[in-house]
């Protein structure tokens, strides 16, 4: 597994979303031991995507990620859409959106058009589908993918650890 910096993760996975806009599912939980938020983000085209990130300071989000597995097991996916809500990645030109508002375009209706899988008002949503944050869903796929997530645990660990978030105040 190659492992990547959390932009570079989101690309990738936006890049197969607009070759495969269907069936992306995601499950989004908190690592308590390493403080750190993580989705698995997933399409039966290809594969898991596993994310890992935390929150530097109110304006920088710092993560890595990688593809964890080519294929996803039906198990996982099933008790995905047992507990699933509706989840996106938003894409935008702001140069865009901001000419449309200043024409006079509403932004329900840039809203609705990005929804709607129209890019051209400038707000898109290449990847969407359905997510669960069920603590026990996420309990359960995290320990099931645990063996091949360890190589980008030891990375997002040491550089959490560089960056001081595992250090007390003085």
């Amino acid at each position: 597994m190659k492992i990547k910096s959390r932009n570079e993760i989101l690309n990738d996975v936006i890049k197969d979303g607009e070759k495969y806009p269907e069936n992306w599912k995601a499950v989004f939980g908190k690592d308590n031991k390493s403080f750190s938020n993580d989705y698995y983000i997933f399409n039966p085209n290809t594969g898991i995507y596993f994310l890992k990130e935390y929150q530097k300071n109110p304006f920088e989000i710092k993560g890595v990620g990688g593809k964890i597995a080519r294929q996803v097991d039906e198990d996982i996916e099933a008790k995905v859409s047992k507990y699933a809500g509706d989840f996106g990645i938003i894409q935008g030109d702001y140069r865009k959106v901001l000419k449309n508002l200043e024409k006079g375009v509403k932004p329900q209706k840039i809203l609705d058009a990005a929804i709607k899988g129209k890019k051209d008002l400038g707000i898109s949503l290449p990847v969407r589908g359905h997510a669960s944050s069920s603590k026990d869903v996420f309990d359960d796929i995290h320990n099931t993918l645990s063996t091949k997530q360890k190589k980008l645990d030891l990375k997002f660990e040491k550089m959490a650890t560089e960056d001081g978030l595992y250090s007390s105040y003085d």
